[in-house]
């Protein structure tokens, strides 16, 4: 913790993150739900950045290697209109039923024209649906909380929020570990997700609101 950046995470995926953020500094970030701050800390490498990051886990945050806030995500401890880009990486899916309160909180402390973007996991996947709902197929490896997202859900939430624009992008990670469901979804499912099978083949989708 707090050496590396996702170390579980395939060279390219790391790269597919910096991508995606596409953060060139110039700014405030907020990672919320940051734990270790190993997106922050991508994030701090740009000039002129000011990065914090929250989480409610205090012994996490001792390995943030930026400025960090032990807090609840769904009361952020921050003014108004303060920050130019907000950060869920992984985290809506962890507070299911929640999300349009999230939403608004982060729709608050935003500015004008500023971007709040995330990934979560794929409600419409079919992986997701046997192994992330409340089924007897359920993974142990998963917390109590976590559960699929639709994006067109979270579209819909986060315009009915006042966000003025909202995007998303399916995809799946190259985990570095080759476990079983990786060979899987990289060797058979991955190579079948195109055109109208791709929404469902793909576990991740990456997501874009902005204010």
């Amino acid at each position: 913790m707090g050496q590396q950046d996702y170390v579980s995470l395939s060279s390219f995926d790391q790269n597919r993150l910096r991508k995606w953020m596409s953060w060139e500094g110039h700014g405030r970030v907020l990672d919320v739900g940051g734990g270790s701050g190993m997106i922050s800390r991508i994030l701090a490498q740009a000039p002129e950045t000011e990065c914090i990051c929250i989480d409610i886990s205090f012994n996490l945050l001792t390995y943030s290697p930026v400025q960090s806030v032990q807090t609840d995500a769904l009361k952020l401890p921050f003014m108004d209109n303060v920050f130019d880009l907000i950060v869920a990486a992984a985290f809506f899916h962890h507070i299911p039923g929640r999300e349009a309160e999230m939403l608004n909180e982060c729709y608050r402390v935003l500015r004008a024209g500023g971007r709040l973007i995330g990934y979560d996991p794929n409600a419409h996947s079919i992986q997701n649906k046997i192994f992330m709902r409340g089924g007897p197929l359920r993974l142990k490896v998963f917390s109590p909380d976590e559960r699929p997202i639709y994006p067109d859900v979270l579209r819909n939430q986060a315009i009915s929020n006042g966000f003025l624009k909202f995007t998303f992008s399916v995809f799946s990670f190259q985990n570095r570990k080759i476990t079983f469901f990786e060979m899987v979804q990289r060797y058979v499912l991955s190579p079948l997700a195109k055109g109208p099978l791709k929404k469902f083949l793909d576990r991740w989708f990456f997501w874009s609101a902005v204010k």
